[in-house]
């Protein structure tokens, strides 16, 4: 126990290693979100240039496919990103949520593919 300002506080008890090493489970996660925001990035550009410079004699269609295309990539991204949100920020240290799927990961797709759940 310390003193601080006078109070008694217990010392946490954080224990130096992981009872799961975690550096295969989450880092493959860090990063696929890290590839995939980059790939993000190079998309917004994409679609920045095309509505900005040629899309002026292409056919309605066509630009309506590119925005829905957008919108697709922007909810994988953000489906990715509460996923990784959920595992290493809300529910840091629980390790049997760990072994759980997030529920984004089961909306998303793209990714039930990579998942196993054996």
């Amino acid at each position: 126990m310390f003193l601080r300002r006078g109070l008694s506080l217990p010392m946490p008890i954080v224990p130096r290693g992981s009872l799961i090493p975690l550096d295969n489970i989450l880092g493959t996660w860090l990063i696929g979100l890290i590839l995939s925001s980059v790939l993000y990035g190079i998309t917004c550009l994409q679609v920045y240039l095309y509505f900005t410079k040629s899309c002026s004699r292409d056919r309605t269609i066509l630009k309506a496919f590119v925005i829905g295309l957008f919108t697709l990539d922007t909810f994988h991204l953000s489906l990715v990103s509460h996923s990784i949100y959920s595992v290493v920020v809300t529910n840091f240290g629980d390790y049997v949520q760990l072994g759980m799927i997030p529920w984004s990961l089961l909306v998303n797709p793209r990714d039930i593919d990579s998942l196993d759940c054996d």
